[in-house]
This record gives C-alpha cells, structure tokens and sequence, in this order.
C-alpha cells in the first residue's frame, strides 16, 4: 500500500496525460480521489462525492487507473471506488 500511497500523485497525473483529460476534468474527477486501502490485490479508493459522481468514476477511470497502477507499479489490482459511508464495512 506505501508504494501506491507513495506514487499516486504520479498515476493520476499518468491517466491525465495518457487520455489527453483537461485540467477542469482532472481537478473535477481525479485529484480529489484518495487511495483508502489495499486488501489483498484489491485497491479501495475513496469517492468524495455523491452517488452520482461514484458512478461515472467508475465507469470512465476503473480502466485508466488499473492500467497507470500496473505500468507504474507493477501490480494488477482490482479497483473498487467507495464513499466515506462504506468505508465502516471495509477492513
């Protein structure tokens, strides 16, 4: 988990450029998500906003950070995006 914690700035920064995201949809979408926890080879990441918003992260970025993760890191994760209220169910 250090490792990713470590290097995320550097992932988020790695899926703006590779998919060519302005910088209202970076700061919008990306930059306020925030690595909660590792479980295994399941990555929690955490959704600062509404349902809504959890939704379309995780259709439009699970992919583009799977992919950053793996090339920067080396690992394949599974992605799971949650809200703050879920975090009370996840280790």
């Amino acid at each position: 988990m250090e490792l990713i914690l470590e290097k995320w700035n550097e992932i988020l920064r790695t899926v703006k450029e590779e998919h060519e995201l302005s910088d209202i949809s970076f700061d919008t979408w990306l930059k306020p998500l925030s690595v909660y926890n590792v479980e295994g080879n399941k990555l929690y990441i955490l959704v600062p906003s509404e349902q809504m918003g959890l939704n379309y992260i995780t259709k439009k970025y699970t992919l583009p950070i799977k992919v950053a993760i793996a090339e920067l890191i080396g690992i394949d994760y599974e992605i799971e995006f949650i809200l703050q209220e879920q975090t009370r169910t996840i280790p």
